[in-house]
């Protein structure tokens, strides 16, 4: 009860705050056909940032990161599953949105990858900006090697693990790239889906096929933790075949997530992710959890969510490097109320520009 009254306080300063800056800068949350996906991704995204202030709340040093200071281990496995299942959730939320786009009728591979990589890297680069100004203040060995710099850009191959200004990638930012180096692969493999699905036009047998292949390998060959997250963009990819939509009463979907959430020992297994699929088709079928997730403040959060993901790290090293002898939740509060002003700044004018940006191509037929 007592981390569930911390969650609660973080989360709600987290929100106020998102809400507060975001009016006085003027951001309004964009319409989509899915009302449900930005709350939802809001939601995600604060519960990763709450979860990674346990993660270093349990001893004074920088590069402090357990959650062994916990004694009831079934805190720590509800703590674990509001981080590591928000990111499942993003994995198959951004598999869902990019198959619809396997399933089309045409596939603009350019178009495709240069807004992909104007929306990812701008963000991550001034992420990284970030890092090095903050790990510069709070750290007394400085370096300034441009190959550190490259090693923070997430990859396809290579997760980011350097160190900047002698404190570790994953402690700065809370170890968040690792994903974008899936998001990256999810990328790639979309227009291959693309290709393969026009030989092969069964989407639905194709997802199945590929769901029993990694459920083999994981029971038959290798509990390796990737097939988990390659299940959770199946998950993904099998809701966006799914035409049909059965819109429940929001109490029943509520019902479903609870049990769902019940049910999960291990976020990072392969029958998890069907779990979490399940969750996510209520969404997708508009379940809005009584309005909670296409009210105004938490659709703003889902606006700055990347940049909260992003970002969350800094603060929370900062604040802590600064404030953790200073009382019991301060270092903790100082560093939610930046992330809550930073974000929104961000999401204005450094993702919200490059998302607009006009992609021009030459046309020979114009000259």
């Amino acid at each position: 009860m007592h981390y569930l009254k911390e969650y609660v306080i973080y989360f709600t300063v987290l929100l106020l705050t998102v809400f507060i800056v975001s009016k006085i800068l003027k951001i309004e949350p964009d319409s989509h056909k899915y009302s449900s996906f930005d709350g939802a991704r809001g939601i995600c995204a604060s519960l990763v940032a709450i979860f990674h202030l346990f993660w270093r709340d349990g001893g004074s040093a920088t590069e402090y990161w357990s959650l062994d200071y916990i004694s009831s281990g079934r805190t720590v496995h509800y703590i674990l599953l509001t981080g590591e299942l928000s990111v499942g959730m993003f994995f198959i939320l951004s598999a869902f949105l990019f198959f619809k786009k396997a399933l089309a009728a045409t596939f603009d591979y350019e178009r495709f990858y240069v807004s992909r990589i104007l929306r990812i890297y701008p963000p991550v680069a001034f992420s990284i900006i970030m890092i090095y100004a903050a790990s510069y203040a709070i750290s007394v060995n400085h370096s300034y090697q441009i190959n550190d710099l490259i090693q923070s850009l997430p990859s396809l191959f290579n997760y980011p693990m350097t160190r900047i200004n002698d404190i570790p990638l994953a402690i700065m930012n809370s170890g968040v790239l690792w994903t974008m180096v899936w998001e990256l692969r999810l990328y790639v493999a979309i227009p291959v889906i693309f290709i393969l699905l026009k030989r092969f036009p069964y989407p639905r047998s194709f997802v199945l096929l590929s769901m029993a292949y990694v459920v083999y390998q994981w029971y038959f060959v290798s509990k390796d933790i990737e097939l988990s997250y390659t299940m959770y963009f199946l998950a993904g990819f099998m809701v966006a075949t799914i035409n049909k939509e059965v819109k429940l009463h929001d109490s029943l979907s509520s019902i479903v997530l609870f049990v769902a959430v019940m049910l999960i020992g291990n976020a990072y297994n392969v029958i998890t992710p069907l779990l979490m699929m399940i969750v996510f088709y209520t969404l997708k079928c508009g379940c809005t959890y009584f309005g909670i997730l296409t009210c105004k403040p938490i659709k703003l959060l889902g606006a700055c969510s990347f940049s909260i993901y992003l970002i969350h790290g800094i603060p929370q090293a900062v604040s802590k490097h600064y404030f953790y002898d200073d009382g019991y939740m301060i270092w903790k509060l100082i560093s939610i109320i930046a992330i809550g002003v930073i974000a929104p700044v961000m999401y204005k004018y450094i993702e919200k520009p490059t998302m607009n940006t006009k992609l021009f191509y030459y046309n020979p037929t114009k000259h």
